[in-house]
């Protein structure tokens, strides 16, 4: 069974920064495992600030980061899935190449990033048809040079700020922004906001044709071809779950001590799958301290 000093579990922007951290640190032995088959994670389709020191966009930061990475010759797994950290830190994933297998190490990072919210994450009924979209989604339908549908009502508004561009740049008319709050920044897309109003049905033939929307007075139907979700992010802890690691209710990913371990003995956790981070120095300065505490222990 092959043997490292470190597993690193995601290759989106806090698993690279660890790793190039680990070998800058003289920690030999690393491997980087990815489920997807590229490295950036969601930096790939991140054309919006990320910085709150600087003006970069997550492409421009994983183009530097990539050549930071490919520096150090970091061992790195890609089209890789972790499903759970067993027994004695022994990693157990799969992938088409390599089928299923155990790797064993001294300490784990997870760094399993965030998860978006949608529709299954809001109890509503209605049709199973096509045209219902996460940011995340529509953001590589539009990197397709193809637009997810030309009348969208929005659902949500924590994560329009990643979206807004491609929406103005493909004329897309947004019919309204369904919201928790009254006063929202929506980035000059609409003037109709749906305050305090929940998606109770969503009708459709194929496609989305209309969603109705509710709250306690009333009811209401809105025409359009696609539904779009903006919900805030959520820690991705679902690794974490597997492995029988104590979860934080309030983010859904690991809970973390102050020297970022997890309640698994060795196994550690950091960026945006301990709590969505607002800027990417948060991320780089928890990397840095993150593996010097696993240096000194």
């Amino acid at each position: 069974m092959e043997a490292y000093e470190l597993i690193i579990v995601g290759g989106g922007a806090a698993g690279m920064l660890c790793a190039i951290e680990a070998k800058k640190s003289g920690i030999k032995n690393v491997l980087l495992i990815e489920k997807d088959n590229i490295l950036g994670g969601a930096l790939c389709l991140g054309n919006y600030n990320i910085s709150n020191e600087l003006k970069i966009t997550g492409k421009f930061y994983r183009t530097y980061l990539i050549e930071e990475y490919e520096r150090y010759n970091i061992e790195t797994k890609l089209n890789t899935m972790v499903l759970k950290i067993e027994e004695n830190n022994e990693v157990l994933c799969t992938s088409s190449a390599n089928g299923i297998e155990k790797i064993k190490c001294k300490k784990i990072i997870l760094a399993n990033g965030a998860k978006e919210g949608s529709r299954k994450a809001v109890t509503m009924v209605g049709s199973r048809c096509s045209g219902i979209y996460t940011v995340g989604m529509a953001k590589k339908v539009f990197a397709m040079d193809m637009v997810p549908g030309r009348k969208i009502p929005i659902d949500g508004w924590n994560t329009l700020y990643m979206i807004e561009k491609e929406l103005k740049r493909s004329n897309v008319e947004v019919v309204g922004i369904i919201s928790d709050k009254e006063e929202i920044n929506t980035y000059g897309l609409t003037e109709n906001i749906y305050y305090d109003y929940e998606i109770s049905n969503i009708e459709g033939t194929g496609r989305v044709e209309k969603a109705i929307l509710s709250n306690d007075e009333e009811e209401i139907e809105v025409e359009c071809d696609s539904i779009l979700f903006a919900k805030q992010q959520l820690s991705d802890g679902l690794v974490a779950m597997r492995s029988g690691i104590k979860l934080n209710p309030d983010t859904t990913g690991p809970e973390v001590n102050d020297e970022y371990m997890t309640s698994k003995e060795k196994v550690y956790a950091c960026g945006n799958g301990i709590y969505i981070h607002d800027y990417i120095e948060e991320i780089e300065r928890e990397s840095e301290l993150l593996i010097e505490e696993i240096i000194n222990n």
